[in-house]
């Protein structure tokens, strides 16, 4: 009465009724192997048996998991930005990151009224405003018209649509550090890229099949990877006070306030690293569950030969 009174009060959850799901998976599926083989060839060899192939089996499923890496389950970090600094530019500390020595100053970019200016087009599609990188998403050809590519000095202007991780991990660099309270206190602007091993359009500008192939390959083979650096900029907004009952007003950076960098480094993580030693461990049972069973053929073998030639010498 007792027993039952405690299994009655275990709470089921998610992490119990884990549990309980893989041992009935293993009893029913592995056990009913095992039972089909044992009553075929002998409890010893068909328990070898079933581990062989259950060792097998994990090598094939493993070696999907190390190609690749599942959403829910091994592996390692994902890739990921990794903040180095935050350089306030015009300031009177000097940057620490190298690079940035050759990151143009934003005092010198062209403004939003002098692109609007000669794509009058522009107001429609940005109401609000625009920055550079807003614009580089749908119209590069406008911004490379402004910015010269020899000028950036390796830099590259992100477009809007492919900075949301590296405006990510500045928010929470600039929430961490303490420049910012919160993410209202300040708009971004611009995002650039420098580093990194080179992209299909950086190789092959022209496109062009043999030219795809060399960048594949030289790709796989460049083991190390170079520096891969991200500068997400921001400066303060000016401070304005939201009517009650309508829309808070659209923030404005302070043209007075400092630009303020974060550059970050990217982290390429080992998201395959968990899978290959998976992978690892499961080749090592099956090669060791193999070997036993061709080491049992032998010895069986050689036990019959000597039983044939004692029937032959009697």
């Amino acid at each position: 009465m007792q027993t039952m009174n405690v299994l009655a009060g275990i709470a089921f959850d998610p992490g119990i009724r884990g549990v309980l799901v893989v041992m009935v998976g293993v009893v029913v599926l592995m056990g009913s192997t095992y039972l089909l083989l044992a009553t075929n060839v002998g409890a010893r060899l068909g328990f070898l048996l079933a581990l062989t192939g259950l060792f097998g089996w994990l090598v094939i499923l493993t070696m999907i998991w190390w190609l690749t890496p599942p959403a829910i389950g091994p592996r390692g970090n994902l890739p990921s930005w990794k903040p180095v600094e935050i350089y306030v530019n015009g300031g009177s500390d000097q940057a620490k990151t190298d690079a940035l020595a050759g990151l143009i100053d934003p005092a010198s970019l062209p403004k939003a009224d002098q692109i609007l200016a000669g794509n009058p087009d522009l107001a429609k599609e940005f109401p609000n405003g625009f920055t550079l990188s807003d614009l580089q998403t749908n119209n590069p050809a406008i911004v490379s018209q402004y910015l010269d590519a020899e000028a950036l000095n390796g830099w590259s202007l992100v477009g809007a649509a492919n900075a949301g991780e590296a405006q990510a991990a500045a928010d929470l660099e600039l929430a961490a550090s303490g420049v910012f309270k919160s993410a209202t206190e300040y708009k971004k602007l611009n995002v650039w890229d420098y580093g990194g091993k080179p992209t299909l359009k950086d190789d092959c500008p022209d496109g062009g099949t043999i030219c795809r192939v060399q960048h594949r390959i030289t790709s796989a083979l460049q083991i190390k990877n170079p520096k891969h650096y991200s500068v997400v900029q921001v400066q303060k907004v000016i401070p304005q006070q939201t009517i009650p009952g309508q829309a808070p007003p659209i923030p404005k950076a302070d043209p007075s306030q400092p630009v303020i960098s974060v550059v970050m480094v990217r982290d390429i993580g080992n998201e395959r690293v968990i899978p290959f030693l998976y992978f690892v461990i499961s080749l090592t049972l099956f090669i060791i569950s193999a070997w036993a069973l061709h080491n049992r053929d032998k010895v069986l073998m050689k036990n019959k030969a000597m039983a044939d030639a004692a029937s032959k010498e009697s």
